[in-house]
């Protein structure tokens, strides 16, 4: 039994992926989740069919044409819309560098305006001058200029696309433990996630393109049907119960039914850089990336526990250093004071593991069993808000919890297991 599951990177949207995805973390222990894109709106008019009795935080994506007017909105349009984003009920925002690249000077001024409001501020790394890896990541800790930065799924920058994928996941360490403003996950799942959209012939999202590249397939129509053929890659299906990936004929049939309007999966995480950077340590003990992370939700790739009682299985991390990965780091971060710790005055958010069988028995909220041994017990969900967002949830009747003010100093001073 160790403190409830905190996955501090998940999609728990609907209109880019499928209404199951509470139900898929529910299913693998975890009590708690950062949505790192939204649409908040749609979450929060998915509760009664969604939800499985999860804690959900929100952070609403800035992109062009759908939250923002253009690739380069004002000042004041940035603010506005971090504003209009915590008073419904979000937290914070992302920035979708790696699939809808911005120039830098606008992905900075993002970062500055929501440091000057406390508003949580995650990046996907990448911009209109650097992609999706470790030039990226390096443009992206000079960009946050000490302020906080969350970077998103740091693993997803240690592909081998510059040098070799040893060599940028040391990189990417050096680079956090010389900027403790920065919080950081990484996932354990060799799967990444991307829309496998095409449009005019070429995939809409610049990671789709950079995935068929690296495993020798074109990046257009034909390079993404073969792909899927060949089983390189896989499309997301809601099942009527969770999200699988289809694969072969099968999968193309069903892209194409969709005009390739879907998400999918590639196998591009490399083991090594996966390795180093969940058990890198800086030298007072504390992690390097902070937390553990799935980038999953709707994706079935929600293997926090299984992934993660296999490096405590071969020694590389105690249980308790794996419990301050998967749950406590995430709640300090998220400022939920009663998250994160079995003690007194804990909301009883608890994850029962079956370490044999690397897996999670049961899921508990509140002292409420929302899964037990694979079944599904819970509903509704709870929204995680920062105080600004309180009164548009009561207003609405959704339940909430209201989280402590973003704090660098709270992040800056790390838990050492």
């Amino acid at each position: 039994m160790i403190p409830g599951i905190i996955d501090m990177h998940t999609h728990m949207r609907t209109v880019l992926g499928h209404k199951h995805a509470q139900r898929m973390i529910a299913l693998a222990g975890v009590c708690t989740t950062l949505d790192m894109a939204g649409p908040l709106e749609d979450i929060l008019t998915s509760i009664p069919e969604s939800g499985a009795g999860v804690n959900i935080a929100i952070l609403e994506a800035a992109r062009d044409g759908m939250t923002i007017s253009s690739p380069r909105p004002s000042e004041q349009e940035q603010s506005d819309f971090i504003d209009k984003t915590l008073e419904q009920g979000g937290i914070g925002i992302k920035l979708l560098g790696g699939h809808f690249p911005m120039d830098l000077d606008i992905s900075k001024s993002f970062i500055d305006l929501a440091n000057d409001k406390k508003a949580w501020v995650a990046w996907h790394v990448g911009s209109t001058a650097h992609g999706s890896n470790i030039e990226g990541l390096r443009e992206a800790v000079g960009s946050a200029a000490e302020k906080f930065l969350h970077i998103a799924h740091v693993n997803s920058y240690c592909r081998a696309q510059i040098s070799n994928e040893t060599a940028e996941a040391i990189e990417a360490i050096e680079l956090l433990k010389a900027n403790p403003n920065l919080f950081s996950e990484s996932y354990l799942s060799p799967l990444n996630g991307t829309r496998i959209i095409i449009k005019d012939n070429v995939p809409l999202s610049k990671v789709t393109s950079t995935c068929l590249k690296k495993l020798g397939y074109s990046d257009d129509y034909a390079g993404m049907k073969k792909a899927i053929a060949d089983g390189a890659a896989g499309v997301l299906v809601d099942n009527g119960t969770v999200g699988e990936l289809l694969k072969g004929q099968e999968g193309v049939n069903y892209w194409e039914s969709r005009d390739t309007k879907c998400t999918g999966s590639f196998a591009v995480n490399p083991a090594a850089s996966r390795f180093l950077l969940a058990t890198a340590k800086r030298d007072d003990g504390s992690f390097v990336v902070d937390s553990f992370s799935t980038d999953g939700g709707c994706y079935p790739r929600n293997v926090i526990v299984e992934n993660g009682l296999l490096l405590v299985k071969f020694g590389s991390l105690t249980l308790s250093e794996f419990a301050v990965k998967a749950s406590l780091n995430g709640a300090r971060a998220l400022g939920l004071k009663n998250k994160g710790h079995l003690s007194v005055g804990a909301d009883a958010d608890i994850t029962i593991l079956d370490l044999q069988n690397e897996r999670a028995y049961a899921t508990l909220v509140e002292g409420n069993v929302i899964m037990l041994d694979g079944v599904l017990l819970g509903s509704g969900t709870t929204i995680i808000c920062d105080e600004r967002g309180s009164s548009a949830l009561t207003k609405r009747k959704i339940k909430h919890i209201v989280k402590a003010p973003l704090s660098l100093k709270e992040i800056e001073n790390r838990f050492i297991p």
